[in-house]
């Protein structure tokens, strides 16, 4: 199976999960195509000042591949830089929140798997 570029959902999310600004979201497949295994791949961008919000993931694990620029991760309150090639996963149980700050955007892609 091939899906286009062209074919692939995007949508804009303001204040998601009460994050600052905005947050473009494209999708890579469906949850039908996850097998009942996730709820979530995509991919994300974070302009200047915008993020997803603290939220907390039960039942279920995120994981974050920054594909470029940098932000600040927030797990479970602890806070740190992440660049490109860092891996973030935030296990069922914990919370989590990432905001970009710099000039350029930051890309990474979102995968949530189902315990």
């Amino acid at each position: 199976m091939l899906i286009k570029d062209s074919d692939r959902d995007v949508k804009t999310r303001e204040a998601m999960r009460d994050g600052p600004g905005s947050v473009l979201i494209k999708d890579v497949c469906t949850k039908d195509d996850l097998y009942g295994k996730g709820r979530l791949f995509a991919q994300m961008v974070l302009r200047k000042n915008c993020g997803i919000g603290y939220h907390e993931h039960m039942g279920e694990k995120e994981i974050f591949l920054i594909n470029s620029g940098k932000a600040v991760y927030n797990e479970d309150g602890a806070e740190i830089e992440v660049a490109e090639g860092d891996v973030l996963i935030c296990e069922s149980g914990h919370g989590h929140a990432i905001t970009n700050f710099e000039d350029e955007e930051c890309r990474f892609t979102a995968l949530i798997v189902l315990e």
